[in-house]
C-alpha cells in the first residue's frame, strides 16, 4: 500500500485536498474542445457586471483516484462594486465517477479580486482584474463568462497583455473546457 494510506485524520483530508488541487491544476496541460467560446445562439450573452461572477462554481472536470474522484469548488463574494473575495474547496465523492453525493472539504479565502473593467460581447463577458492572495502577491486575472454560464479563469500580467475581448477569445480557445465552472 502506498504511504498515503497511513495518514490519518486531518493530516489525510489535508493530504488529499492537496494532492488533488495539484492534480486539477495540472490537468490544465492536455484535453479540451474545440467549441467555440460562443455558442452561436443568438440569445442573450452574459453580463459584463460582476454580479454575474457571484456564487458558488463547481469545475466541470473530474479527477478520478482509484474509488474516489474530486472536482475543485469555488466560491465568489462580492465586497465592493468592484472586487470580490475569491475561494476554493474540493468536493470528494464516494465512486470515481464525480456523481452522487459529495462531501467539501473548505473553501479557503485565496485572495481579493479587484476589476478594473469589464466588456461583454455575444457570448463572452470579461473581467480584467489584479488577485491579490492571502499572502500579499499580485497577479494579473480574467475572469469570462461564456454562454450557459461558464466561468474561465484565465491568468494575466500587469498591465494586461489580452487587453481586448478578441485577445480573450482567443485564450479561451486554448482552455480545456473541463477546466471551467458551471452553476
Amino acid at each position: 500500500m502506498p504511504v498515503f494510506s497511513r495518514l490519518q485524520g486531518p493530516v489525510r483530508r489535508s493530504t488529499l485536498a492537496l494532492i488533488t488541487a495539484t492534480a486539477l491544476g495540472l490537468s490544465a496541460c492536455g484535453g479540451g474542445s474545440d467549441a467555440p467560446p460562443d455558442d452561436g445562439s443568438g440569445g442573450t450573452g452574459p453580463s459584463a457586471s460582476i454580479e454575474a461572477l457571484k456564487g458558488d462554481w463547481v469545475q466541470k472536470g473530474c479527477v478520478k483516484t482509484g474509488a474516489q474522484s474530486f472536482k475543485k469548488f469555488l466560491r465568489a463574494r462580492i465586497t465592493g462594486p468592484n472586487t470580490l473575495d475569491y475561494f476554493e474547496g474540493v468536493l470528494s465523492f464516494g465512486g470515481n465517477g464525480c456523481e452522487g453525493a459529495s462531501v467539501l472539504a473548505g473553501p479557503s479565502k485565496l485572495g481579493t479580486v479587484t476589476f478594473a473593467r469589464s466588456e461583454a460581447h455575444q457570448g463572452l463577458a470579461a473581467h480584467w482584474g489584479t488577485f491579490l492572495t492571502v499572502t500579499g502577491t499580485r497577479f494579473g486575472a480574467i475572469w469570462t463568462l461564456r454562454t450557459g454560464d461558464r466561468l474561465c479563469l484565465l491568468g494575466d500580467e500587469i498591465p494586461s497583455i489580452q487587453p481586448s475581448l478578441s485577445t480573450v477569445s482567443a485564450s479561451l480557445a486554448t482552455v480545456p473546457a473541463d477546466n471551467c465552472f458551471g452553476r
